[in-house]
């Protein structure tokens, strides 16, 4: 009440006026609110404001680091196709070589049966052939016993008809080895 009896004397201004007892008032409480926000307020601020900048710092980190990852990653795996690519070819050109060998052995294998087949078929021909030309003289013997008994109109002895014998081969020997060749 005190202070209401100083304002009433007073005479009341028309203007504007500045107390003074109102400035001390505000500074004064500016300086509570501006300790209390300091002590109770400012603190955690400044704690969660450091705390978002942190997140964000190792945020930052992370997404460098996955980014360098990632490119080590892509780097690997391009290192791991081409060594893939490398590696396929490399079997490619073995089997490739492989199935040549295989083949040029086959090649080989079939050229030296058909060479033992060719060389057992001449051995059968000249067999059948000698066989057939005995066949042939013993036939052919016989023929000129009987061409040279009725020519003579009598019976050779032998001796003298194997000599006719084996001249008479000789001859169709001879016959036969010119009209073959």
């Amino acid at each position: 009440m005190a202070f209401a009896v100083l304002l009433a004397e007073e005479p009341l201004p028309t203007g504007l006026v500045v107390h003074p007892f109102w400035v001390v008032v505000s500074i004064l409480n500016f300086l509570v609110i501006l300790y209390l926000l300091r002590r109770y307020l400012w603190g955690p601020i400044l704690k969660v404001l450091a705390d978002r900048a942190e997140k964000i710092r190792e945020g930052l980190a992370m997404a460098e680091s996955a980014r360098v990852e990632r490119a080590r990653l892509k780097e690997e795996a391009e290192h791991i196709l081409a060594t893939a690519r490398r590696d396929a070819l490399e079997i490619a050109d073995r089997t490739t070589k492989a199935a040549e060998a295989a083949a040029a052995d086959i090649r080989t294998q079939a050229k030296a049966e058909a060479d033992r087949i060719r060389a057992r078929a001449r051995d059968e021909a000249k067999q059948t052939h000698d066989q057939m030309l005995a066949q042939l003289r013993a036939e052919l013997a016989g023929m000129v016993v009987l061409a040279a008994s009725r020519v003579l109109g009598r019976e050779v002895d032998a001796q003298t008809h194997r000599a006719l014998i084996e001249r008479s081969l000789e001859e169709a020997g001879a016959q036969l080895a010119d009209g073959s060749s």
